[in-house]
């Protein structure tokens, strides 16, 4: 069963339930780039921060980060 976002963000609403803020903070990023170049992965520090290892790696992109390869080569 697929339900648009819209019609979810609806009944949230009708029932007083505050949208979650889904932005990474500055604040964030940095400690994301911190823990990567400590060796984490970015799975690992996705789900430490509650975001999608795809959103922490356009990040850390995003200020520069060298990421690594899944062997653990930087690209």
């Amino acid at each position: 069963m697929k339900v648009h976002r819209t019609t979810i963000r609806t009944v949230l609403d009708r029932h007083g339930i505050a949208p979650r803020d889904t932005q990474i903070s500055d604040t964030d990023v940095a400690r994301a780039a911190a823990l990567y170049e400590s060796g984490q992965s970015l799975a690992t520090i996705g789900a430490q921060l509650g975001f999608n290892p795809q959103t922490i790696s356009n990040r850390l992109r995003q200020i520069g980060v060298a990421l690594r390869d899944p062997h653990g080569r930087t690209r």
